[in-house]
């Protein structure tokens, strides 16, 4: 990183670029971009999100404002989809930005942090069919909810869970959370790091915690990935784990965050153009963090959802009314309320209009690890109900290659998902009635179908 005489001297050239008055198609706005600040915020002091007006580029900016983008080095990167550009740099410098008429607000970076924790509570085969359908006989409780078009109760020792044998199979599930421990047996293999780093770019290098591995000690991203796409624990048992690092285990910022969901779709868009000649299916995006509103976020989130990503987040956990919960309150996320065993709220849960479906989320068994003791262990909240909702997504979008458009992936899910089986909710603001299934045991599915609305056969 670069020091305080690097800004205060780029700075100075700023300021002497704009006194000469830098060439450009543009002009100074006769009034400033808007400052988008929101006092709910945890703003991070000298980190800033710069968004451009449509047809602005990075080049024509920095042409106005004097400054050659090789000189800054690490304290800038593109953000190409907003369109616009991360900055570290001091207010003196933001308002000289803002005076470019290309551009069209400027925002603070803030804090994302971990989920707040809850209070803890001490081969079938068919000749008809060109799929096939596996039972898991052993499975947890809560993976049989969620092959089950009944409500079944731990009283009837239940633990039979339907899947199709290849749920998941081709498709990327990217865990955005705060690292995940890429060698743990649950995943078999399938998980790796994102890109193939070592270290995050979505954290200080300087961090001791910025390499991409698990240092949370509850280990909550590995525990989420397992939930996803583990092979005891997982809805999509054969997706592949890409592990997002965005977090340490005190949080990490929105500015990151947003980078990193333009990154990921990046990697879809590149992978959706190469489909016909490989065997890529499609992605999910699981954000299972806590943060405030950021428009860089919404704008990342909005153009992944275009991209063809599902965006499955966690609806929070403060038992309170999701009403201003972000992301959960976005159009473009499909939000996750918890339940237990018995299909009532779980107690810390967030709840309302906002909130698109539920899953299981209270005592979940989940993959942990103590070095390099790989084991299991129980943990609560509705970030660990997300990851199923990514798994059943992973599992639709598998058997279809459901990579162009989420509203084939929304038609999935309205159909197949489990109508008035939640109790506990408040009356007011009412959340929608709706519990998260693979659907392989709907009562109006065809045989030959993994689940309502499916092709007979998989498109390969």
């Amino acid at each position: 990183m670069f020091t305080i005489d690097w800004r205060n001297s780029v700075l100075t050239s700023l300021l002497l670029a704009t006194a000469l008055g830098a060439t450009s198609n543009h002009t100074d706005q006769p009034v400033l971009a808007p400052y988008l600040a929101y006092s709910s915020s945890k703003i991070i002091p000298d980190s800033y999100i710069v968004k451009f007006k449509e047809n602005h580029t990075l080049q024509n900016h920095l042409n106005w404002i004097g400054l050659n983008l090789s000189s800054i080095g690490d304290e800038i990167y593109d953000l190409d989809i907003l369109p616009g550009y991360y900055l570290k740099g001091n207010q003196s410098l933001i308002n000289i930005i803002r005076r470019d008429a290309g551009v069209e607000w400027v925002e603070p970076s803030s804090r994302i942090s971990p989920p707040d924790r809850p209070p803890t509570v001490e081969d079938e085969r068919n000749s008809q069919k060109r799929w096939h359908g596996k039972l898991d006989p052993d499975a947890s409780f809560q993976l049989a909810m969620q092959s089950s078009a009944e409500k079944i109760s731990p009283s009837d020792g239940s633990h039979r869970f339907w899947y199709w044998s290849e749920a998941g199979r081709n498709v990327d599930i990217y865990i955005l959370d705060g690292g995940v421990n890429i060698y743990h047996p649950e995943f078999g293999g399938r998980a790796s790091n994102f890109r193939g780093l070592d270290v995050s770019p979505y954290l200080s290098p300087d961090s001791p915690e910025s390499t991409m591995a698990d240092t949370n000690p509850d280990t909550h991203g590995t525990c989420v990935a397992s939930l996803a796409g583990g092979n005891t624990h997982g809805i999509a048992r054969q997706a592949n784990i890409i592990n997002v690092k965005i977090a340490e285990r005190d949080g990490g910022q929105t500015a990151k965050v947003a980078q990193a969901i333009i990154d990921v779709t990046r990697e879809h868009i590149k992978k959706k153009k190469l489909a016909r000649r490989s065997p890529f299916a499609g992605s999910v995006i699981n954000f299972s963090m806590d943060c405030r509103y950021n428009r860089a976020m919404e704008i990342a989130i909005r153009k992944a959802d275009d991209a063809g990503i599902p965006v499955v987040v966690a609806a929070g956990n403060r038992n309170s009314d999701t009403f201003r919960r972000f992301p959960c309150n976005l159009r473009d996320t499909i939000c996750v309320a918890s339940v237990d065993k018995s299909y009532r709220k779980a107690r810390s849960s967030n709840y309302g209009s906002e909130v698109t479906v539920a899953a299981p989320g209270q005592e979940v068994p989940c993959a942990t690890f103590h070095g390099t003791n790989f084991s299991s262990h129980i943990d609560s909240g509705t970030s660990l109900a997300t990851p199923y909702v990514s798994g059943t997504l992973a599992h639709f979008i598998s058997y279809e290659k459901l990579s162009t458009s989420t509203l084939r992936v929304w038609e999935r899910m309205l159909t197949n998902w489990n109508y008035g089986f939640l109790e506990g909710f408040p009356r007011y603001p009412a959340t929608p009635n709706v519990f998260n299934s693979n659907g392989f045991q709907k009562q109006n599915k065809r045989i030959t179908q993994p689940y309502v609305g499916a092709p007979d056969s998989p498109r390969l």
